[in-house]
């Protein structure tokens, strides 16, 4: 295995920028196949990614073999929920081969740490239904179900 260095994600690369983008952007398609992956909403978060540079709410964690690959990146953001501060995670990913060698345990716990330095009493993210494996190891990280958003297509 690789090792792995661990910081902010580079705001002065485009590419790395992009990369980050269409990671974010491509996530449901691992628990729905007929998503539709779109380059202006990559575009799009290639912009939101862009102005996190002067937002001190944002945070973005990557993961990178020494030889630079990104492999791993974790996005949280400073809100508030039922009248707190938390921090919200926009996004966690490990790309499939380096999985279940402790990166995203390393990028939440960053991640965390962050959060708490800033003044979040808890953290808080969404999961797809369908993405069980996300769920269980959120469950495994920690966290807890508050609330279960439920959809009927019409």
């Amino acid at each position: 295995m690789h090792n792995i260095v661990y910081g902010t994600l580079n705001f002065e690369d485009s590419n790395e920028i992009r990369r980050a983008a269409q990671i974010h952007e491509s996530a449901p398609l691992n628990w729905n196949p007929n998503y539709i992956v779109r380059d202006e909403r990559i575009q799009n978060w290639c912009n939101f990614l862009r102005s996190a540079t002067q937002d001190s709410s944002i945070y973005v964690i990557s993961a990178k073999t020494e030889s630079g690959e990104l492999v791993g990146l974790h996005w949280l953001q400073l809100t508030e929920k039922y009248n707190e501060k938390c921090a919200h995670i926009q996004s966690l990913w490990v790309a499939d081969e380096h999985r279940l060698a402790g990166i995203g345990a390393e990028l939440k716990k960053r991640g965390e740490e962050w959060a708490k330095k800033n003044g979040a009493k808890f953290i808080v993210t969404e999961v797809f239904y369908a993405n069980k494996k996300m769920i269980n190891y959120n469950i495994k990280m920690g966290f807890s179900a508050r609330q279960v958003e439920m959809v009927k297509d019409l």
